[in-house]
């Protein structure tokens, strides 16, 4: 067997429940200066970019334009933002990921305006694909540590029930494969096609379509999943994720899939937690588990 399941009646410690009063007042330094970070990612360009069109386009004036402006807001938001109530808060929020879209900005508003004027300095687009690029890296880091960080609060002081790690099931895994195949191909063919047809908007497949592959087939590798009587964790080591049983209606076991079906519409099932049984040491102990918290539908 490859996974695992244990059964447990201790409380994990290590990783949190809802925010208490013991930890309200408490700080994470690291946190503080990623999202300081992040907002420096997000402003530093603005405000070069503004410098460049309205004061100077000296590259040495920009760069400590950029490098002031960067400490500064760094410093200012990391103060504020490291009190582990705002991580907590943050990783709960079901509009956490929008932090990873809002650098896009950049690519569309301010290169227009850059654009848009005659004898603009020619390094304010680049300044704005800066941005764009290390808003959107810093912004990945900062939503895997808020949902870190909610994933240990939620589950402080909770029951756990049981652990186990197994991939997606061998179907789930197959079918990916040959639709990450299959978006490969349609990126290339968009990328030839824009060649040949002389219509360069087709590129843009290739570029949704390719990054989109290796992030749908890293959804069937194996994570470690945790049952408790808070919620259920589903991650690695790097990333973790905490829903709780309000976020699910039922649950099944089969010989081919252990599913936990989603609250709510959910397109063919996409949503859903599906796991191989095959690679879980002790199923039974596992559906046991969840007899407490979900009601069992068989598909």
């Amino acid at each position: 067997m490859t996974g695992n399941a244990t059964i447990a009646s201790d409380t994990d410690d290590s990783t949190g429940g809802d925010q208490d009063d013991s930890t309200a007042g408490d700080t994470d330094g690291f946190f503080g200066f990623l999202a300081g970070l992040y907002a420096a990612a997000l402003l530093a360009p603005a405000v070069a970019i503004w410098v460049a069109l309205r004061v100077s386009g000296d590259p040495g004036v920009l760069y400590f334009v950029i490098l002031g402006t960067a400490v500064v807001v760094t410093s200012g938001v990391g103060w504020v933002a490291r009190r582990e109530s705002f991580a907590i808060r943050l990783g709960a929020s079901r509009w956490v990921w929008a932090v990873m879209v809002v650098p896009f900005g950049y690519f569309g508003v301010l290169p227009a305006v850059a654009d848009g004027r005659s004898g603009d300095p020619p390094g304010v687009v680049g300044i704005a694909l800066v941005g764009a690029i290390a808003g959107l890296f810093v912004g990945i880091g900062l939503v895997v540590a808020a949902r870190n960080r909610r994933a240990k609060a939620a589950l402080a002081g909770s029951e756990k029930l049981a652990t186990f790690t197994a991939p997606a099931p061998e179907r789930d895994r197959r079918m990916v494969t040959r639709a990450v195949a299959g978006l490969f191909a349609v990126g290339i063919l968009a990328v030839v096609g824009s060649a040949v047809l002389d219509f360069p908007p087709l590129r843009w497949l290739f570029q949704v379509l390719v990054p989109a592959g290796p992030a749908l087939y890293g959804s069937t590798t194996s994570r470690r999943v945790t049952v408790s009587d808070a919620g259920l964790v589903v991650g690695n080591p790097v990333s973790k994720q905490f829903r709780p049983w309000t976020a699910y209606e039922s649950y099944d076991v089969t010989d081919d899939a252990l599913v936990l079906r989603r609250a709510g519409w959910s397109l063919w099932g996409l949503r859903d937690l599906r796991r191989d049984p095959a690679d879980i040491e002790d199923p039974e102990a596992v559906a046991a588990a969840l007899d407490e918290l979900l009601p069992r539908r068989e598909a």
